[in-house]
């Protein structure tokens, strides 16, 4: 029998090893109810009985006690000793509680040296990968297919462009979240347990102290380049009247922080060189895209329920970090200490001055305007690279129910078509893009962030405003006529199937591609025009071909092994039936590679 099965004794001592994760708010219910709820890591504890918030109140202040002292925490009579008992055998159950006395900290967790043992064996380059100038060479040893330099916002979102930079440090200045992980080199760092309190406190995942060492030692100037950034945003967006940020808008500012050191380095005149960029950048870089995450997570999860223009604060934003376990990740927990977090937020949402001597204008400071709209075209650019699930759901939804209606040869074309549309349609649930309301929402929410995107740049036109649902309207022309016929052409020819049933089902997969890619094609048009904008912002020159499906796929590539990968419905034709396809915003081409 196992300790937590024994029934707790009055006499017993009990001990809560990791009391500093506690954390406690009192909250009002839309009935009107007041409840205590304690936070311990990601387990939530509620009290919804005024008569035991003081039993909570004085849980969390103990580092141990005698099970029977308990039945004392009130505000009135003692609590009877088999509630306290029930009330115990919970908190020992979900290893809040513990019967044995607290160890020494370890130096490592389980998760950290799961972690470690993976970073061992990770393929990691062994010489910096760096986008300018050697996007083609570098995209062609990552995915097999080169990309021009002039299309690299077009795949990759500008918020991720620098992660995989070197600072003058030597640091990647996306520290242990570079994207593509594969550009992502095994450089010392030192990890040690976090010792905050809250969420994050003694986590399994440790904090990376190097990179909180150079944060530190560049504190001041990251705060005052913030401000900067803040103050060039501020003119092009406003608050809520009192004084608050909006998500969205909040989300567009951090994107503008990221897209600074961004621009310096992407720039076609004389960008930083890989290795030179200023730490000061790269730390305000790392500490802010905490804030982006932490806001794209608000705007895309409907059970958090935020909008565009819900109202947020410094305070509400650490609130709702720690409550919802944003501090916490596989990699490392966030090593920000809470003064210094208090102290950016303050910073960044309330542009409180920084203390001391003004510091001499950077070299940088001149380019705010050109880097707060780089990041204003970058979110246009990331919005309609994902809005293109929404509707290539709806196809994958068509397709799959038609290739369910008959039975096909185990094993055979038909059998593993389906498979794979199965495979693929279960990533979709996973992520809940299988239901239209959630994809209504997240359009819903990405029209917004599109069309404010379009107003925060200079030289903006009421007039010349382009709607995001527009961007996704089929041209319904010849070129999209002649992409179905050839579709059902091709697919019929793969599959040879003569049954009249199979007929009418893969006529109905290649509507439903077809129909996708009349979409897409529209869709791309839109992204080589904000790419256009991209390059003449840079300074760089704008790729004489066409940006192709093929190209946008990179994405994909990259993504494979993160969490979230989403599928490709043209990966579904290449890898079972056989056929290519690349749509560009002037034509669709389909082949046959198999034959």
């Amino acid at each position: 029998m196992s300790q937590q099965a024994v029934p707790i004794e009055p006499h017993e001592t009990l001990y809560l090893p990791l009391r500093r994760r506690f954390r406690r708010e009192y909250e009002t219910t839309p009935e009107g109810t007041r409840e205590l709820r304690l936070f311990f890591g990601l387990k939530e504890l509620t009290f919804d009985e005024p008569e035991l918030f003081s039993f909570g109140e004085t849980l969390i202040e103990q580092d141990q006690f005698m099970a029977g002292s308990a039945t004392t925490w009130s505000s009135g009579e003692p609590h009877p000793w088999e509630r306290v008992r029930q009330l115990l055998e919970t908190l020992l159950a979900e290893d809040i509680l513990s019967r044995e006395p607290p160890k020494p900290p370890a130096g490592e967790g389980d998760q950290h040296r799961r972690f470690l043992a993976a970073e061992a064996l990770r393929k990691a380059p062994t010489e910096p990968l760096w986008w300018n100038p050697d996007c083609p060479k570098v995209m062609e040893r990552l995915t097999g297919r080169p990309l021009e330099l002039g299309f690299l916002e077009a795949v990759l979102p500008v918020h991720r462009i620098a992660h995989p930079a070197l600072d003058a440090e030597g640091r990647h200045v996306g520290e242990m979240n570079v994207f593509p992980d594969v550009m992502r080199m095994k450089l010392p760092t030192e990890w040690r347990p976090c010792p905050y309190p809250g969420s994050r406190y003694r986590d399994d995942a440790m904090m990376n102290v190097t990179a909180l060492r150079s944060m530190t030692r560049h504190w001041t100037p990251v705060l005052q380049g913030t401000l900067a950034v803040r103050e060039e945003f501020l003119r092009r967006h406003s608050l809520l009247p009192d004084g608050s940020w909006r998500v969205g808008d909040l989300h567009a500012l951090a994107c503008s922080v990221l897209a600074l050191p961004t621009l310096l380095l992407m720039r076609g005149n004389e960008p930083v060189p890989n290795g030179a960029l200023e730490p000061v950048l790269s730390s305000m870089f790392r500490v802010t895209d905490g804030v982006r995450m932490v806001m794209f997570t608000l705007l895309t999860s409907p059970e958090l329920g935020a909008t565009y223009d819900s109202p947020m604060t410094a305070s509400e934003l650490l609130r709702i970090t720690e409550r919802n376990g944003l501090l916490l990740s596989p990699r490392g927990v966030c090593a920000g200490p809470p003064h210094l977090m208090e102290e950016f937020l303050a910073t960044l949402l309330e542009g409180r001055p920084v203390a001391g001597a003004p510091a001499p204008m950077a070299r940088w400071e001149a380019e705010l305007p050109l880097a707060v709209d780089y990041g204003l075209l970058g979110l246009q650019l990331y919005v309609l690279q994902y809005n293109l699930w929404k509707h290539m759901t709806p196809a994958y939804e068509v397709i799959r129910g038609a290739l369910l209606e008959v039975e096909a040869e185990p094993g055979g074309v038909l059998d593993r078509l389906r498979a794979h549309v199965e495979r693929d349609w279960e990533n979709l649930v996973a992520i809940g893009l299988n239901e239209p309301e959630l994809r209504d929402r997240l359009e819903a929410g990405r029209v917004e962030i599109y069309e404010h995107a379009q107003r925060g740049q200079r030289g903006f036109r009421e007039d010349a405003l382009l709607h995001l649902r527009d961007a996704f309207l089929p041209a319904r022309d010849e070129v999209d006529a002649k992409a179905r016929l050839r579709l059902r052409e091709l697919i019929h020819s793969s599959v040879g199937s003569s049954s009249s049933a199979w007929r009418d089902v893969l006529d109905t997969v290649a509507d439903a591609v077809a129909e996708f890619l009349a979409i897409e094609r529209s869709m791309i048009a839109a992204l080589e025009a904000l790419q256009r904008q991209v390059n003449t912002l840079l300074q760089r020159p704008h790729p004489a071909r066409r940006f192709s499906s093929a190209d946008l796929s990179l994405h994909h590539v990259l993504r494979v092994g993160v969490i979230r990968v989403l599928p490709y419905l043209m990966d579904v034709l290449r890898d079972e039936l056989g056929i290519t396809v690349e749509n560009m915003a002037n034509l669709t081409r389909i082949e046959i590679t198999n034959a």
